[in-house]
């Protein structure tokens, strides 16, 4: 009976500290956590330009492997190819200069597995440029760590997921909207500006210099009415110069 009452106690802390291992080993430890809640490192971000102009902020393939051994540990997380990586034939070409910029796309499914949480499975992809062995190899390669890096994209910032948030800080802040073109009025008034101080005997610098000084801004810049006050201001000076200004004109009016 004793023995029997013994076997029991034993099978029940069995159970017991099974029970506690797999609650461990299904939360993070505190340490991980606390570093996947700092800001992300803004060394390790690197930026491309893309073809319409954008500049794009990202994490590179080993930059992404390094912070998954700082944060989780190198024997506490690893990842897999699921399935065959797959390959499609395509055609892509710049509608404006018809240059070839893709022949195909390869795509890879990728699991990644942490210690500690649900396994995270992602799909990356990645186009060869050009149909050489050298290229396919690349995007092979580069539609694996696409995967990869978008598995752990799911972790937060640590990841560089914040990157592709529109209000993040990390990201480049938008360009302001390029303004609009001027006027043909405006540019002819400036061209105005410029002449008119030319035979006052100035040159384009000292006329610049002088509409800052008299406008607090660049020539550039002035709006049109302060454009069309330039033009009378530099017509009126020249005219009293040239001994036909207001004055003269009121004697020749009363003349008349």
């Amino acid at each position: 009976m004793g023995y029997t009452r013994r076997r029991a106690r034993a099978a029940r802390r069995l159970r017991l500290g099974a029970r506690a291992a797999n609650t461990n080993a299904d939360t993070l430890p505190s340490r991980v956590v606390a570093l996947l809640n700092q800001s992300l490192d803004p060394a390790i971000v690197s930026e491309r330009e893309t073809r319409d102009g954008r500049l794009v902020q990202y994490i590179e393939g080993w930059a992404a492997i390094s912070q998954a051994n700082r944060v989780f540990g190198f024997d506490a997380w690893g990842a897999e190819v699921v399935g065959e990586v797959a390959y499609r034939p395509v055609s892509l070409m710049d509608p404006d200069t018809g240059e070839q910029l893709a022949v195909g796309m390869y795509s890879a499914a990728v699991r990644v597995t942490v210690r500690g949480c649900l396994p995270r499975v992602d799909v990356g992809c990645a186009f060869a440029a050009n149909d050489t062995p050298e290229a396919h190899e690349a995007a092979f390669k580069g539609a694996v760590t696409d995967g990869l890096k978008r598995c752990l994209r799911s972790y937060g910032s640590q990841f560089g997921n914040q990157l592709y948030d529109r209000r993040s800080n990390m990201e480049v802040p938008p360009s302001p909207p390029p303004a609009s073109a001027p006027p043909p009025k405006d540019d002819e008034m400036r061209r105005r500006v410029l002449e008119l101080s030319a035979r006052l005997g100035a040159d384009e610098a000292k006329a610049r210099t002088w509409a800052q000084k008299r406008y607090s801004q660049e020539l550039a810049v002035l709006t049109t009415e302060q454009l069309a006050d330039a033009v009378r201001f530099l017509a009126d000076k020249l005219n009293r110069r040239n001994g036909s200004g207001p004055r003269r004109r009121d004697a020749e009016s009363q003349a008349a």
